[in-house]
């Protein structure tokens, strides 16, 4: 658990968290085919910038001379002629990029195997940018791969230490319930996946705002 944020706080930004995200899974219910395909994805955007917004809010206010940046524009590389890098959500602390995490419905092999390759350009295009301890997320309401797979893309793209993965549901994308297929939004969300996601976030920036030995907290 964290040690430096309050227990009434950090609540809070989980309460606020999880009322965002059932007005979001209740509007999905009921949707299929192509209003299912364009509803989930912005909804999950919208979802993780506020949270996200939250957790920097509350950094904001403790720690009141960092300088916490959120965006989502793309990384240019270090070096000349090399292409840009993007994920959904970038945060930076202090000037380099602290946190960055891509929000995906469903996530499947070939996806997850792609934005392993993404992470890692960023890691070795991108590196000046970089916070010393950044960390990378992959948020989905379905995130269908094998352990094997995840085994895979840590030898052969690196940095697996740096990447967590949170499935919202925490279910398969074709889950049935009474012999029914049934959307991600009709079995809704593991409120226990969206505290570890908020004690992620909240903990790799403030590991990220800390490395900066001048910046005081408002409880010092």
């Amino acid at each position: 658990m964290l040690t430096l944020i309050t227990q009434t706080d950090f609540d809070s930004i989980v309460e606020d968290s999880c009322n965002i995200l059932t007005e979001k899974f209740d509007g999905g219910i009921g949707l299929t085919s192509t209003p299912l395909k364009a509803y989930s994805g912005p909804a999950l955007e919208e979802w993780s910038e506020m949270t996200i917004k939250l957790i920097i809010a509350s950094l904001q206010e403790k720690y009141p001379n960092a300088v916490i940046e959120w965006g989502k524009g793309y990384l240019d590389s270090d070096f000349n002629g090399f292409g840009q890098e993007r994920l959904d959500q970038h945060v930076k602390v202090n000037g380099k990029y602290a946190y960055l995490q891509e929000d995906r419905a469903w996530v499947d092999k070939p996806f997850y195997t792609l934005k392993r390759a993404v992470i890692r350009n960023m890691m070795l295009s991108c590196a000046s940018q970089m916070s010393e301890n950044v960390k990378f997320g992959l948020v989905g309401y379905s995130i269908d791969i094998k352990q094997d797979l995840v085994n895979t893309c840590n030898y052969t793209q690196g940095y697996g230490d740096r990447i967590e993965r949170f499935s919202l549901t925490g279910r398969p994308r074709n889950k049935k319930v009474n012999g029914k297929a049934v959307n991600w939004f009709e079995t809704g969300f593991v409120e226990e996946t969206v505290v570890k996601y908020i004690e992620y976030v909240y903990k790799t920036l403030e590991d990220a705002i800390q490395t900066v030995k001048s910046i005081p907290t408002v409880l010092d």
